[in-house]
């Protein structure tokens, strides 16, 4: 697929504005992920509180260990001030852990959420999604973005809430205790916080360059692994190394470029912190020795700036997870913001409990992907209960699309398809999607047992499972292969045979026991050795069930009751195989087209 039918990435110019989100929504999208765990949050947070507020007297006590203790030589008192000084740090201790504690395990969970909500979404987009998303930017999306809020709230968000904590009760602290030195301090700090704040949205940008790279090194990855038969059997391995490489460095150089913006704002940012305590030694050295300040104050004064600059560098430092986890959030936010199946197909119906016996109706039926490119055109036609229907036609003459909407895949635009004689529309789409058993000449193959592979999350009975195998003959591959119901079969079925792929899935497809079967191109990668085999299978899967069969080998539709011949969007010609032969249409010419 060419790149101008690939929708570009959120973090790319031309979507960012629409895409973007400020800190402040990003910050309130991940709050409202926990909103289900709002109460134990809040009781973490709590914990963490009450933690700086015990260190912070922690700190004041230690002015009292001097003051009232060591120059007095008091040792009583020094003694019990030291005693004090230990279980303050010891309870802020234990509170700050049992914090950290909750708070974490209710952020995994969290994540978990987050992770499932995602996987659901995905099961609700419509296919229009996927044929226009490179698949490596979707996983992308479940791995490495909620990674990034996952660090947010597993790790970051309990540092910066007990920063934040503390940095707002030392600095009071030192307010109260005395308000000339406590604002002259708490001043001090502001080129620290202003080189933070200045450098914060060149982080957000360097952060969404390294996300929006690292979705494009995903995308090429899966896309040369997925291809590696077609890479090796024509030899471009150094092509593809070189466009690979091409796309690391450029990831390599956003991260230098990242790595470059850090090495100077950190540094800077511990150097305006450092600051502030030339100005305590100097006015607080000042009120000591002119009497108007005890030592003891002044001791705890130290142990206030302690704790109030350390909240600015953890931030300092802290600041690029932050950014990170909100670029992170604002692609998953606007991954949900893709409109599913109910947007796009309308409302799903209701009917989910009749027996579908499988007549279909086209009427005056249009399609189009776009809206200015028609690719169903005014189709109209009938197939009878239990009639085998051939579709042909030149490639990309709208064969696979008539059939997708069938399904409702995909929505057409005018007219309507009837299925027994009520429209498409009325089905519960999940009851209609179970309803039409799909046969693709690629048939998908799970890592997981033979049992889960044939049975695709329906319920059935061992015996019943080996019955359907007989029949379709997949059961002499299990034979000739020692396999049972619980062996492992690789993904993509890759320790099986194409052949052997192919009698899965009709086996598959048997078990559901469809009213309506659409074979697309089944038999077109199939070797001489199954085809005889396969083609039994595909008999007796189509016993009683209307069937749609697509085939460009136009001898495998030759046993159908009737062929719809398809060209350029518009169904041209209708009529059984012999019929359409002896005229001197479409048919009869791909007919002769096949012979040369």
């Amino acid at each position: 697929m060419s790149n101008q039918f690939l929708e570009r990435d959120e973090q790319d110019d031309g979507n960012l504005r629409k895409n973007a989100l400020s800190d402040l929504r990003s910050f309130k999208f991940l709050v409202r992920q926990g909103q289900a765990r709002k109460g134990k949050f809040i009781f973490a947070l709590i914990l963490m509180l009450i933690s700086s507020l015990v260190a912070i007297y922690s700190s004041r006590a230690m002015g009292y260990l001097v003051e009232d203790g060591l120059l007095p030589k008091d040792f009583d008192r020094s003694y019990l001030w030291a005693g004090v000084i230990i279980l303050c740090e010891v309870m802020a201790l234990a509170l700050q852990w049992f914090g950290r504690r909750i708070l974490v395990i209710n952020s995994s969970e969290t994540i978990l959420d987050i992770r499932r909500k995602l996987f659901a979404h995905i099961q609700k987009l419509p296919l229009g999604f996927y044929d226009k998303q490179p698949q490596g930017r979707v996983i992308t999306r479940m791995t490495h973005d909620v990674e990034g809020v996952e660090e947010f709230f597993t790790s970051t968000i309990g540092r910066f809430v007990n920063a934040g904590f503390m940095a707002i009760i030392s600095g009071t602290a030192m307010c109260i205790t005395n308000l000339r030195l406590g604002l002259i301090l708490v001043a001090s700090m502001l080129p620290a916080v202003l080189l933070v704040y200045l450098t914060k949205n060149k982080v957000r940008v360097v952060n969404r360059r390294m996300s929006k790279l690292s979705s494009a090194l995903n995308s090429k990855l899966n896309e040369y692994l997925s291809g590696i038969d077609v890479i090796r059997s024509y030899g471009l391995e150094n092509w593809s190394h070189q466009n690979f490489d091409a796309t690391v460095n450029d990831h390599r150089q956003a991260q230098l470029n990242a790595n470059f913006l850090y090495s100077w704002t950190r540094p800077l940012t511990a150097f305006f912190c450092t600051l502030p305590l030339i100005g305590l030694v100097f006015f607080g050295g000042q009120a000591v020795i002119a009497g108007t300040m005890s030592v003891g104050i002044f001791v705890a004064f130290i142990r206030y700036c302690e704790k109030f600059f350390s909240p600015i560098m953890m931030l300092a430092r802290e600041i690029h997870v932050i950014q990170q986890a909100f670029t992170s959030s604002e692609r998953v936010h606007s991954f949900f913001g893709h409109e599913n199946e109910d947007r796009i197909l309308g409302e799903d119906g209701a009917l989910n409990d009749s027996v579908i016996q499988g007549k279909i109706e086209f009427k005056n039926t249009w399609m189009a992907y776009d809206n200015d490119n028609w690719v169903l055109k005014d189709i109209n036609f009938s197939i009878s209960e239990g009639e085998k229907i051939g579709l042909v036609g030149s490639t990309g003459c709208g064969k696979t699309t008539t059939v997708s909407l069938l399904a409702r895949l995909y929505d057409f635009q005018k007219g309507d398809i009837l299925i027994d004689n009520l429209s498409i529309r009325e089905y519960e789409r999940k009851f209609l999607r179970s309803s039409i058993g799909f046969v693709s000449q690629d048939p998908i193959i799970f890592n997981a047992s033979l049992r889960e592979n044939l049975l695709a999350g329906k319920e059935s009975s061992d015996e019943q499972i080996l019955y359907c195998c007989k029949k379709t003959g997949f059961y002499q591959v299990m034979l000739e292969g020692a396999l049972d119901l619980d062996s492992e079969i690789l993904d993509g079925g890759e320790n099986l045979s194409i052949g052997e792929k192919q009698l899965l899935s009709l086996t598959r497809v048997l078990l559901g026991d469809p009213r309506i079967l659409i074979l697309d191109e089944a038999t077109a990668n199939i070797d001489p050795n199954y085809e005889k085999i396969i083609h039994s299978a595909i008999e007796a899967i189509m016993e009683n069930k209307t069937c749609l069969i697509i085939a460009h080998r136009l001898d495998t539709v030759m046993s159908c009751d009737r062929l719809l011949v398809f060209e350029k969007g518009r169904l041209v010609e209708s009529g059984t195989p012999r019929e359409l032969l002896q005229s001197d249409g479409h048919f009869a010419k791909l007919q002769k087209a096949s012979e040369l």
